[in-house]
């Protein structure tokens, strides 16, 4: 990846993480409600994904590739939408209202290109492994030969690995020799219920490879990798792999001051390690520890394109909750929301002009460059990937009430007659 590849998408990184929470923002604080009560939007869970989408749509992902977006990263889907022009402003303006983008990804309400319909947890991610097997049926039948192979990929949320239905579909990809799947979990390691179990990666780890995955773990950014190498770094390697997510989580939300003290007072003063941190302001300090692996877009679009095979691959991705936000690591960030003040302050750190807040480009030093760029990126290329076909006539079922009868042989004699009068099903 280029220079300036990795420039543009650290640009568009941001531009979503603004729009989307603002477009939550919008729809609680300043558009006309008929009563008090909160619109909602989850925005520290789109926020943990949103470098995981930048990498995912803007590097790796081709346009026959289908995608079940986690349900609480909504947000991000729709601002990448109308980022690239394909969803109207009013829609926006209207999350979670009538006719406006909706609270999950929707197929049947959604005016954007969703693949999959992820409202209820962990069945968009099952059905990714169903697809696959499927696109593989239809290939063996000789009915799509033209048919590009496309990826199947499931971003998840951490907390998704308790749902059955994700094993019972492990075991029936292994059964049937699953490839061309991909998920992506978010471990953000804050869920609705409380903080995730420790050790939940290894045993996912285990869990994945048993059924024929390879696993990946990002849990280091490019910033946190080049600090490694520095004298000392070792030790802070040592202490992040070591810190729990509880503490993690807490730091993170205090900033860079309160990691300083921590640090120092878990490690004291150890010349190398010292120094280290003293090159570093507070800021810099707090961008340090929350560059884990899955919000680091340049790790994530390296370790993307790095696939060269179809065997499925489950990536785990280190994520912090909330994270480019003020309210990164709270304990209560599930359903909170920013308030007016703390989305003021993050407007003027995110450099987007009052009454500019909607402007698709607004921040950009380049607009032209990035828009060329942009029409580059081979899943948006191909364009609008909505589809429709004439509905099937189906005839009324031909049903004897005069006779006890089993629903399998019900239907079974109304297909006969089905075919009998040469419909088409």
């Amino acid at each position: 990846m280029g220079e300036q590849s990795g420039t543009f998408l650290k640009q568009v990184e941001q531009r979503l993480l603004w729009l989307s929470h603002w477009m939550i923002h919008h729809a609680n604080h300043i558009r006309t409600h008929d009563s008090a009560i909160k619109i909602g939007g989850h925005q520290a869970s789109s926020a943990s994904m949103v470098s995981i989408m930048t990498a995912l749509y803007f590097t790796a992902l081709r346009a026959e590739d289908r995608v079940a977006v986690k349900p609480h990263a909504s947000p991000i889907f729709h601002a990448m939408h109308y980022l690239m022009g394909n969803l109207d402003r009013e829609k926006m303006e209207n999350f979670r209202g009538y006719g406006g983008v909706q609270s999950y990804p929707s197929r049947t309400k959604d005016a954007d290109d969703v693949d999959f319909s992820t409202g209820s947890v962990g069945l968009g991610v099952a059905i990714t492994s169903f697809a696959s097997i499927i696109q593989d049926y239809i290939q063996a039948k000789h009915w799509a030969d033209d048919m590009p192979i496309g990826r199947m990929i499931a971003l998840m949320g951490d907390a998704e690995l308790d749902e059955g239905n994700v094993y019972e579909c492990l075991q029936e990809g292994w059964k049937h020799n699953l490839r061309n799947c991909w998920w992506i979990i978010d471990y953000n390691r804050q869920s609705l219920d409380g903080i995730i179990h420790e050790g939940l990666w290894e045993r996912a780890e285990k869990t994945f490879e048993a059924f024929g995955w390879q696993v990946i773990r990002l849990k280091y950014g490019a910033l946190q990798r080049a600090a490694f190498t520095e004298a000392g770094g070792e030790k802070l390697k040592d202490w992040i792999d070591q810190c729990s997510n509880q503490e993690y989580s807490a730091l993170t939300y205090m900033g860079g001051a309160v990691w300083r003290e921590r640090l120092m007072n878990d490690l004291g003063d150890q010349g190398d390690f010292s120094a280290l941190l003293g090159r570093r302001t507070d800021d810099e300090l707090a961008a340090l520890m929350e560059n884990l692996g899955g919000n680091c877009v340049d790790t994530l679009a390296e370790q993307f394109q790095a696939i060269d095979h179809d065997r499925p691959v489950c990536f785990i991705a280190y994520t912090v909750k909330g994270w480019g936000t003020p309210i990164a690591g709270h304990k209560d960030n599930h359903g909170g929301l920013m308030t007016p003040q703390q989305m003021a302050q993050w407007q003027t750190s995110m450099k987007v002009r009052a009454g500019h807040e909607w402007d698709r480009f607004e921040g950009f030093d380049d607009v032209a460059s990035l828009q060329g760029w942009l029409a580059t990126i081979p899943f948006f290329s191909a364009g609008r990937r909505r589809y429709s076909d004439t509905a099937i006539a189906i005839p009324p079922l031909q049903l004897d009430m005069g006779q006890e009868i089993s629903t399998q042989l019900a239907f079974g004699k109304n297909l006969d007659h089905i075919a009998r009068n040469d419909y088409s099903i």
